[in-house]
């Protein structure tokens, strides 16, 4: 089935939406890649009108697959709430077959909470863990 400039429009606004960054579909016959800037790493100026938005920064799933907090052969969590942590760091896995994804923290500061449950299915863009950003927690 040929893929619609429609539907490549749809597809970049839900990415855009739900903050994944990209998606990459193949076929036997085509494929297709979209990479969109998310706002986790540039966030839009607030507008002087518009109501307090949340602070918080949230780290999604780049894969669909089951999520886990920690690593199969480890027994402790990557990250607890309350736990300071920098950015790019594990804060869990996606299994997707035999290979584990990271979820990786888009900003340092200090895990709110991890959002998603052990071995729950988990999409593209799912929320997986909330942080305040270090800045925001140290005025807070």
């Amino acid at each position: 089935m040929p893929i619609d400039a429609s539907h490549i429009e749809r597809l970049a606004r839900l990415l855009e939406i739900y903050g994944v960054a990209s998606i990459e579909i193949e076929d036997k016959d085509q494929s297709l890649k979209l990479v969109v800037e998310t706002g986790a790493s540039s966030p839009a100026p607030a507008a002087a009108s518009s109501p307090r938005q949340d602070p918080h920064v949230v780290a999604t799933a780049d894969v669909a697959g089951h999520f886990l907090a920690g690593h199969p052969w480890r027994t402790k969590p990557f990250v607890e709430p309350g736990q300071q942590i920098h950015a790019g760091a594990i804060v869990g896995l996606v299994k997707v077959g035999l290979i584990y994804a990271p979820v990786l923290s888009p900003a340092e500061g200090i895990l709110d909470a991890v959002l998603a449950e052990t071995g729950a299915m988990v999409g593209y863009g799912t929320p997986i863990a909330r942080i305040r950003p270090l800045v925001e927690a140290c005025s807070t």
